[in-house]
């Protein structure tokens, strides 16, 4: 029977937490070594070539440290109150009976406080304390969702050359300068990167992100973007 390999589960970890979080992997790579008592990761290799393989133990916890975040389950309750986490079209949703927190794709949405139904009385959105709950367990989400996002991306497209340049998700074409199609606005491959290519200054999404300016006249008739 064989053995289940470890140390490639170890490996992907590293790569897929170098990739969701937009670190260097080498990085990634020590703090998993460090989180099971290497110095660095050369030393984790160097014993792995001798025969030494990481335990479900050790795998566990670096997952733990590279997460980073207490993890919360998709249904619970706070306090009295049930709620539940979804995620819709990349958009996280955190409800509740009368209730919503809404937290949109890219990481500059602020998340919205909304009311559903306003016909229940003592609505615990309305409360501050509950909200002051509520927020951590729906952005906690929110960063599951970004990270899933970012691992399914090329490197390149969420971590820029040494030149600036970073590479659009969709359409691979690679640039230092990105324009948006709604409001013109001028971003860097670094800006694109961290907000999952959503405009910075408008919120659009990234297909209307483009390496070259449009002139008024050549301007397609578009919907109005996001908020």
């Amino acid at each position: 029977m064989t053995s289940h390999d470890y140390l490639k589960d170890l490996k992907r970890i590293a790569k897929d937490s170098a990739r969701a979080s937009g670190a260097e992997l080498h990085e990634v790579q020590k703090r998993a070594a460090q989180a099971i008592g290497f110095a660095h990761w050369h030393a984790l290799a160097s014993k792995a070539k001798l025969g030494w393989q990481p335990t479900a133990e050790d795998i566990a916890k670096v997952e733990g440290i590279l997460r980073g975040d207490e993890s919360y389950p998709d249904e619970g309750f706070i306090g009295q109150h049930p709620y539940k986490l979804d995620e819709v079209l990349r958009d996280t949703r955190m409800m509740g009976r009368g209730w919503c927190i809404f937290i949109g794709e890219a990481p500059s949405s602020k998340p919205q406080l909304l009311i559903t139904d306003r016909r229940f009385k003592n609505n615990p959105i309305q409360d501050p304390d509950f909200v002051a709950k509520a927020l951590p367990i729906a952005e906690w989400k929110a960063r599951q969702v970004r990270a899933e996002i970012a691992r399914d991306w090329p490197r390149n497209s969420t971590k820029p050359d040494a030149d600036g340049r970073a590479m659009h998700p969709l359409n691979h074409e690679r640039s230092d300068k990105w324009y948006c199609l709604h409001c013109d606005g001028e971003s860097s491959g670094a800006q694109m990167a961290q907000n999952l290519w959503h405009c910075p200054y408008c919120g659009a999404t990234p297909l209307d992100m483009f390496s070259e300016p449009f002139l008024t006249s050549e301007r397609p008739e578009t919907e109005n973007a996001p908020a």
